[in-house]
């Protein structure tokens, strides 16, 4: 695998992806707005091209160091894990949806781990007898990742905002 061509690409993917995100939300009211809510939902899905687009420019910085891209990918992975943990915390609070924020928590939180995980223990893909050098393993990890992220800008942008009711007026004097 050429890993300075596939990184390439995925770093202008995902760039082009979060300048797509940014555009598609640019007149949605309920995500970039004047409430903290939505802005924070729509960040926390802009990180899910960021980090994938920052650590493949990362990986192409010396790729001869493997220290470069292993503290790069270890802090993207921790990075990556809490913010689509926070993802599908806000998403589960926003819409009604029941299931979806349990998919973006149960597949996005173990595959960052995942990045983690591979970028501090190189010997990870040796130990289990995987036939990919850990860069690589990162890489099809990191595929895996982009391909989430864009599922959740898909799903945050066209499921729609729970309805919030005002509450019921406070008991006063009946006249």
């Amino acid at each position: 695998m050429d890993q300075s061509a596939f990184y390439g690409v995925v770093a202008a993917t995902n760039f082009t992806l979060l300048g797509l995100w940014w555009v598609a939300i640019k007149d949605r009211e309920d995500l970039g707005g004047p409430t903290g809510a939505g802005r924070n939902m729509a960040y926390l899905v802009s990180l899910q091209f960021v980090i994938p687009a920052a650590v493949s420019l990362l990986a192409q910085v010396a790729p001869e160091i493997p220290a470069v891209w292993r503290i790069g990918f270890t802090a993207a992975g921790l990075l990556g894990a809490i913010g689509i943990a926070l993802l599908a915390r806000q998403f589960a609070l926003r819409t009604d949806a029941t299931v979806l924020p349990w998919v973006f928590g149960l597949l996005g939180v173990p595959l960052y781990l995942g990045v983690v995980v591979v970028a501090v223990w190189p010997g990870f893909a040796k130990a289990f007898d995987l036939a990919l050098t850990p860069i690589e393993l990162e890489a099809l990890l990191l595929s895996l990742i982009v391909v989430l992220g864009v599922q959740e800008a898909w799903f945050v942008s066209m499921t729609p905002r729970r309805q919030v009711t005002a509450p019921p007026p406070p008991p006063g004097p009946n006249w």
